[in-house]
């Protein structure tokens, strides 16, 4: 293909070149005409004026020597029935005129008692190689324009097929399921399909892999976490054995979600922000009635987006988990899921102090507060994975810190 394109912008240049020549060339031998012809009516004007004064043969051929048309045999004078120099129309046509000839024309002016002639013909001396060369890149600039669509045409399938290539690349990226592998005609964008088929396999083991390791990690959580929710079924009432058998079911939850995920063809993942927001707030509200948080949340249902729901209860555990570690106890906050022109906006709100650096908060593994500084590398990863952005500002209401995610809204299929 780089041979291919090589040639097209080779024969393009060829034509382009060419086509400029043959240009150059023939406005050329048009201002050799016009220069010849002026020149020609000077020596026909010069001679005319001796022939005026003077019809001595002798003056006469010492005058047409001294032009260039006469010492070039164009320059001719009828006197008294004799013609000197050389005529192309003979002492007969004597009246003044501009008469057409075999190869030119012949300017015939009168001069007193005689007549002047002068030949200019229809190319300049040496100027008939000029035109050869003028018709010969003229040929050749047709040629190239012809080679250069040739190889526009044999362009044609290399850019369809990179087209095919690209629609497979985004698939992969949206995890879709691959279309059947399709035939190519071009070594380079063969090559770039197998290597595109050996990426996909070898993204499908990956993501099989990874389901297995949460399948296994989640089987071997079933134990201890069954332990555990008969040891807070023993610890009586009272509030703090409600949030201990209320985190315990959260877990176990979240466990049989792991164990039932699996590698899925049925399309894009989907979910509620709205619904995904309600049901983890039965949990974070919970909490925060114990802390002493008041919270406000303000869903509007529907509102999907190309994001699974356990991904966004993460994303949506995460932030909230950020409000309750890194401010006060009764801190208030506000959760807020609002559509617009396209977008799905969750907004987390809260009351404590801000983010001092937010460029700095968003980076993996950098906390502000001693934390693992997951949080909200997390979020953003998962908003950027929609195409969708993160923003770390100021509260405008509460005067803490607001997250603010803006997802894409997903299309209905």
């Amino acid at each position: 293909m780089r041979h291919l394109v090589l040639r097209l912008i080779l024969a393009t240049a060829a034509a382009a070149v060419a086509a400029v020549t043959a240009t150059a060339l023939v406005g050329h031998l048009l201002d050799e005409r016009d220069r010849l012809r002026a020149a020609s009516e000077a020596d026909l004007a010069a001679l005319v004026g001796l022939a005026e004064v003077t019809s001595d043969r002798e003056a006469l051929l010492r005058g047409i020597g001294r032009t260039p048309a006469g010492r070039e045999g164009r320059l001719a004078v009828h006197v008294a029935g004799a013609t000197v120099g050389s005529s192309r129309l003979g002492p007969g046509a004597v009246a003044p005129a501009e008469v057409a000839v075999d190869g030119g024309t012949v300017l015939v002016r009168p001069a007193g008692a005689a007549t002047v002639e002068v030949f200019v013909p229809h190319l300049a001396p040496g100027t008939s190689e000029l035109g050869l060369a003028a018709l010969l890149v003229g040929a050749g600039a047709l040629a190239a324009g012809a080679g250069a669509v040739v190889a526009a045409r044999r362009v044609r399938p290399v850019v369809a097929e990179l087209a095919e290539l690209t629609a497979d690349a985004a698939a992969i990226g949206h995890d879709d399921p691959l279309p059947a592998p399709r035939p190519t005609t071009v070594p380079e964008t063969a090559a770039l399909a197998t290597a595109l088929a050996a990426l996909t396999a070898r993204f499908a083991e990956a993501r099989s892999r990874e389901r297995k390791l949460a399948a296994d990690l989640s089987h071997r959580l079933r134990t201890p976490l069954t332990a555990l929710a008969l040891d807070a079924g023993g610890i009586g009432d009272g509030p703090a054995a409600e949030r201990v058998k209320q985190t315990v079911a959260s877990l176990e939850s979240d466990v049989d979600a792991l164990i039932r995920a699996a590698p899925s063809t049925e399309g894009p993942a989907r979910c509620d922000v709205a619904e995904v927001v309600r049901r983890r707030m039965s949990f974070w509200s919970a909490l925060a009635q114990h802390s002493g948080r008041s919270c406000t949340v303000t869903a509007e249902a529907p509102a999907v987006i190309a994001l699974a729901e356990d991904d966004l209860a993460a994303v949506v555990d995460a932030l909230l988990g950020n409000v309750f570690r890194y401010t006060a106890a009764g801190t208030a906050f506000a959760v807020t899921v609002v559509r617009h022109a396209g977008w799905v906006s969750l907004v987390v709100d809260d009351a404590g102090l801000g983010v001092a650096d937010p460029a700095g908060a968003l980076s993996r593994g950098v906390s502000m507060g001693g934390g693992t500084g997951l949080g909200l590398a997390i979020a953003r990863d998962a908003v950027e994975a929609t195409g969708g952005t993160i923003h770390v500002e100021r509260a405008r209401a509460l005067g803490g810190a607001r997250i603010r995610l803006r997802f894409t809204e997903a299309r209905d299929q």
